[in-house]
């Protein structure tokens, strides 16, 4: 198969007028690993950080359920990389899954003393839940906010450095490079003047794409924005075939996806069809507490079986106290929208929730070109493999994020910066009439659920590839909407693409037409611009070996 083509630039034409500013250190993102990165970079130079929207919005401030840490006395960093190893289907790289299980008890620790109110049954003992695919009880958490909680902290942390600057609402187009070195991006602030952004070093921190599938846990703004940047500028993309749909989305009367967070059935809620049979321990032993590929696909069974849109996650036979107790946010959208959790029976679906895939990263967030460096969800570490371990993504985020901030301020810097001079050449979508306009959004979402939603096949994927290669490759700078467009769909194509090309079921990639994981696709598939596809041997232990061989 070609590499998906793509112009140098999203950018259709360099803006009138651009203003210079310089810094140490650019982060273009501002959820947890944008801020953690920053923090981090702050204690050696001058940091500028890029948020899309307002702050606390990214998709980190949405995380319910809370962070994976071997904290209990029976629990051990070996059993969490076994857990996560198993989650990851033979995708799974050791050596960065070892790098965050046993940074992560620390790090909580940390972070409680640096004021995040983790709850605790004791005052020396964190309370820890328990979720899908963990073998013991090892997640901290704030309630059913606990993103929220960590990323108001470092907010405050980052607003009081005095070597780093928050920019909120600001639009990251392009990625700017000198000799094949990254040396900042083009970006657009909210008055709609353009800014040329020079920095040593860049890291991404952009989240991930789940608002591409329309239904989502996700920001609406997490559209792979950052993904497209990085491949025009010749970056490897890792695993973008890889997406985890959360099994329990509510959708609310206004159509948005809200999430019903993993752990309200490891307190233990239960999934019934509408007519209340329970069905996951006829589809898998562990029953609603299976990793959530499998209890994501025993949902779309069972509402094919019933002729439903939705199933019903039951907590009426808890008692109250411990539904309030554990989920006051959810239940208070709930009863928003008339729906007593207590009494009711919540309506969900599988919705997309998590990006697997992303720019290929080494331990430290360092990237195939040299300058730029990627963490949290827009990054493939080689953590995650095939499908995601609940409550490993905030954790990510935080040890990955830490680890990038480091690198990037102490890299070696250029004598000089200056953004490459070439202008951006006009593209022409191969169909031009084909853009959808103001609803594209809505357009895009309907290809990509239908081409790679939680089934998939070669016909669906074929037809969807064709239908996003007429979508424009560029779009003007007086169009900002155009530009999220263009680059959305770009990370459409090449999700699609890795769909495409590997033939076998793993993680959250199942495909009706090559049901079992085969041995020869037990790699990362790499994408990048201007190279034909191509696979990189993981490194991953027995365990995770045989579970994929299952």
């Amino acid at each position: 198969m070609e590499p998906i083509t793509a112009p140098r630039y999203a950018l259709a034409a360099w803006p009138a007028a651009v203003t210079t500013t310089t810094t140490g250190v650019l982060v273009i993102g501002a959820g947890a690993a944008g801020l953690v990165a920053a923090l981090a970079a702050a204690e050696y130079t001058e940091v500028l950080v890029l948020a899309r929207g307002a702050l606390p919005e990214s998709n980190s401030a949405r995380a319910q359920g809370g962070i994976a840490a071997a904290l209990d006395a029976a629990d051990s960093p070996r059993a969490h990389i076994a857990d996560t190893l198993v989650a990851g289907a033979g995708l799974s790289d050791m050596e960065a899954v070892a790098a965050l299980a046993h940074a992560a008890p620390a790090l909580m620790r940390e972070l409680a003393a640096g004021g995040v109110p983790f709850e605790r049954v004791a005052p020396e003992r964190f309370a820890l839940g328990l979720e899908g695919g963990h073998s013991a009880r090892r997640i901290v958490h704030v309630g059913d906010a606990t993103g929220l909680a960590v990323v108001t902290a470092l907010i405050a942390r980052a607003r009081a450095h005095p070597r780093i600057t928050l920019l909120e609402g600001w639009q990251a187009a392009d990625l700017l490079d000198q000799g094949g070195r990254i040396v900042g991006a083009l970006a657009r602030d909210p008055a709609g003047a353009w800014r040329r952004l020079l920095a040593a070093t860049t890291i991404l921190a952009s989240g991930g794409a789940g608002a591409l599938y329309g239904l989502t846990s996700n920001q609406p703004t997490a559209l792979g924005e950052g993904i497209a940047m990085a491949y025009r500028a010749g970056a490897e993309v890792a695993d973008l075939e890889f997406v985890q749909f959360h099994p329990t989305v509510y959708r609310t009367r206004a159509g948005q996806g809200f999430l019903i967070t993993e752990a309200a059935r490891g307190e233990g809620g239960i999934l019934r069809t509408p007519d209340g049979e329970r069905f996951m321990p006829d589809y898998d032993p562990r029953g609603e507490l299976a990793p959530r590929d499998v209890v994501t696909r025993g949902i779309y069974a069972a509402m094919r079986r019933v002729g439903s849109d939705h199933v019903l996650l039951d907590l009426t036979h808890l008692p109250r106290a411990t539904i309030e107790g554990h989920f006051p946010t959810i239940c208070a959208r709930l009863r928003a929208d008339g729906l007593d959790p207590a009494t009711t029976p919540i309506p969900v679906a599988p919705a997309a929730h998590y990006l697997m895939g992303g720019v290929r990263t080494d331990l430290d967030g360092a990237t195939s070109l040299p300058g730029l460096y990627a963490a949290g969800e827009v990054a493939c570490t080689g953590v995650h493999g095939a499908n995601r371990l609940a409550s490993n993504s905030l954790l990510e985020c935080l040890v990955f994020g830490r680890r990038a901030g480091i690198a990037a301020a102490l890299e070696r810097r250029p004598a000089r910066l200056a953004p490459a001079s070439a202008a951006p050449t006009r593209v022409a979508a191969r169909d031009a009439a084909a853009f959808p306009g103001p609803a594209w959004r809505e357009a895009l979402a309907t290809t990509l659920r239908a081409a790679a939603g939680p089934l998939r096949d070669g016909e669906g994927l074929r037809a969807g590839a064709a239908s996003l290669a007429s979508w424009p490759h560029q779009a003007d700078p007086d169009d900002p909407e155009g530009l999220t467009a263009v680059n959305a769909a770009l990370t459409a194509r090449l999700i699609v693409a890795g769909a495409l090309l590997r033939e076998e079921s793993r993680g959250g990639h199942f495909r009706a037409d090559f049901p079992h994981p085969r041995e020869r696709w037990q790699a990362h598939l790499v994408q990048a611009r201007g190279q034909a596809p191509f696979l990189v041997e993981t490194i991953a232990s027995p365990l995770a070996r045989a579970h994929a061989a299952d």
